[in-house]
């Protein structure tokens, strides 16, 4: 746990229950409206990140058998 996070959980600890309660309702309606937000907005791509999972066999340029073409491959 972070020192931050201790700190408020301390904090809060000290509260009463009702006020705990309620602090807690705002912070998840909170969270819940940043996840929102966050799902709505559209990724940037990020080059290279999927390098090397996908590999080209070196005949890919090279035509295909003519058994392909008939459904016997």
């Amino acid at each position: 746990m972070t020192q931050l996070v201790q700190s408020l959980v301390e904090r809060l600890a000290q509260l009463p229950e009702p006020v705990q309660n309620r602090l807690a309702q705002h912070f998840l309606q909170a969270v819940e409206a940043a996840e929102t937000q966050m799902a709505q907005q559209p990724r940037k791509r990020i080059a290279g990140l999927g390098k090397g999972t996908i590999i080209i066999a070196e005949d890919f340029d090279e035509p295909l058998p003519e058994a392909f073409w008939l459904g016997e491959a």
